[in-house]
C-alpha cells in the first residue's frame, strides 16, 4: 500500500519517530490502516488524499470519504481507515511530543491545540490546498533524507503549515476545559520554550492557569512520568547535543542550559546518565573516531 516509509531523525527536539511520513501510493489493492490502541498512542494519524475513496470506522460508526478529503486523529483515538484501490496521497504520524513542540507561542496557540485534539473524519478540502498540504508533507520527508543544516526547524515550520491547515477546515474551536491530551501538548510546547530558564513546577502550572496538582495528575497518566522528570529529560537531550556537537566547554554549556554553577550540572548529568559530562563527551569522540584520536574534534 505504501512504496515509502521515513522516520524523521532526531535532533535537538525532536526524538526519533516523532514524525512518520508514508506516500499512498495508488495501489492496485484497496489498503487498511488498523489503528489498535498500541498504535493509536504512538501519537495522532493524519491522511490527505488527492484522489480515490474509502471510509473511516469509529467503533461500529462507519463514515464515507471521497477525496480531496483530510483525515486527521488524535493521539489514543482508536480507528480504522479503509480507501479503495487506486486511491492517492499522504499519511503521517506525529507524536503528542512533536505537537506540543510544534505549535506557536502567539494568539492561535489555544485554538490549535483545541483544533488538533479534535477529529476530521474525511473533510473535504480544495483540489488546490489537498495539493500545497500534500507538498508541505512531501517537503518534510525531503528535508530528512537530505539533512542540511537547519533540517529539524524546517520539518517543525512545515508541520505546522499542515496543523494551521488542518485547524482552518475544522473550524475555530469553542472556548472549553482544555482536555488531558491538551494540557500535555501545552506542557510541552512550555518545556521547549522555557527548560533551560529553570522554571519550576509550579511556574508551568501557573502559565497554563491550572493548579500544580492538576499538571501532575495529567502529565503523569499520559506519560508515565512526572512534569519534573519531562523537563530534566528535555534538559538532558539538550545537554548531551551540546556536548557531542559543540565545542564549549562544561562550565559553558552549563551556563548556557540555565545551571548555576558548572558543578551542578556535572552532579544532574551524572545522575540522569550514569556518567560525568566530561567522560561521556569522551566516550562519544572515541566512538566516532576509528584511530581512537580526537584530532577531527573541537
Amino acid at each position: 500500500m505504501t512504496d515509502l516509509s521515513l522516520r524523521v531523525r532526531p535532533g535537538p527536539g525532536l526524538m526519533q519517530d516523532d514524525v512518520e511520513v508514508d506516500d499512498i501510493a495508488g495501489s492496485l489493492s484497496a489498503g487498511a490502516w488498523d489503528l489498535s490502541a498500541e498504535r493509536a498512542r504512538r501519537g495522532a494519524h493524519g491522511f490527505v488524499l488527492a484522489s480515490g475513496r474509502g471510509e473511516v470506522r469509529l467503533d461500529s460508526a462507519a463514515t464515507g470519504i471521497e477525496a480531496p478529503c483530510v483525515i486527521w486523529l488524535p493521539s489514543g483515538m482508536h480507528a480504522s481507515v479503509r480507501l479503495e484501490a487506486g486511491a492517492r496521497g499522504v499519511a503521517m504520524t506525529v507524536s503528542d511530543a512533536a505537537l506540543g513542540r510544534v505549535v506557536p507561542a502567539s494568539s492561535i496557540a489555544g485554538p490549535l491545540r483545541q483544533a488538533i485534539d479534535r477529529p476530521l473524519l474525511g473533510t473535504r478540502l480544495e483540489a488546490a490546498t489537498a495539493r500545497a498540504t500534500i507538498r508541505d508533507l512531501e517537503d518534510m520527508r525531503r528535508e530528512a533524507l537530505e539533512d542540511l543544516p537547519g533540517m529539524r526547524e524546517a520539518i517543525m515550520c512545515r508541520l505546522c503549515l499542515v496543523l494551521i491547515a488542518f485547524w482552518r477546515l475544522g473550524g475555530v474551536a469553542t472556548q472549553k476545559q482544555a482536555s488531558p491530551r491538551v494540557l500535555v501538548q501545552n506542557f510541552m510546547q512550555l518545556v521547549e520554550l522555557n527548560a533551560r530558564a529553570q522554571w519550576r513546577v509550579s511556574d508551568y502550572a501557573r502559565s497554563m492557569g491550572i493548579s500544580t496538582d492538576r499538571l501532575t495528575s495529567a502529565i503523569r497518566r499520559a506519560t508515565g512520568q512526572s512534569p519534573l522528570e519531562l523537563v530534566h529529560g528535555r534538559l538532558l537531550e539538550d545537554a548531551e547535543s551540546l556536548l557531542e556537537r559543540s565545542a564549549l566547554q562544561v562550565r559553558e554549556i552549563a551556563d548556557a542550559l540555565g545551571f548555576r554553577d558548572a558543578g551542578y550540572f556535572n552532579r544532574f548529568f551524572t545522575r540522569l546518565k550514569g556518567i560525568s559530562p566530561g567522560r561521556y563527551r569522551q566516550q562519544v569522540r572515541r566512538r566516532a573516531s576509528p584511530d581512537g584520536s580526537y584530532a577531527a574534534w573541537p
